[in-house]
């Protein structure tokens, strides 16, 4: 096989792979579908334990976002942007598709504080310090 005969394969194999996550119908992934994973930085600060994530181009109401004092898990489908129709890539690094980042938490947190705001790109979910008395996984609804 030739490497023009390769390059095609991989082409078909990858219009394949993206079709059939745009056809799932807009549903959330679970972490293992083949999730990409986007950048995250975690610190604190005196009074909170804060995540942010780079989610550039994403429709708030396409990320979910669960909590509990353990960890943080967001995921949602970063669609594709470009025209529709055969293309030929010189460059991708933007990925698309599922994505599912779980952060863990590893100072006390209340998960019932915790919010998330998206701007400019960037989800930020913050959590208060302290005993959540068994909080259960919650889910936190983002503000824009």
């Amino acid at each position: 096989m030739t490497k023009k005969g390769r390059m095609g394969d991989l082409e078909e194999i990858f219009e394949i792979l993206v079709t059939s996550y745009a056809q799932k119908g807009g549903a959330i992934p679970s972490e293992g579908d083949l999730c990409w994973k986007p950048a995250t930085d975690a610190y604190e600060t005196p009074d909170q334990f804060v995540v942010q994530f780079d989610l550039a181009g994403l429709d708030p109401a396409q990320i979910e976002v669960l909590a509990d004092e353990h960890s943080l898990l967001v995921r949602g489908i970063r669609r594709e942007t470009s025209s529709n129709g055969k293309k030929h890539f010189h460059k991708m690094e933007i990925s698309v598709g599922p994505f599912a980042r779980r952060v863990p938490i590893s100072v006390d947190v209340d998960p019932a504080s915790a919010t998330a705001t998206y701007r400019n790109g960037f989800l930020f979910v913050t959590l208060q310090k302290g005993t959540g008395q068994g909080s259960d996984k919650r889910i936190i609804k983002i503000k824009g």
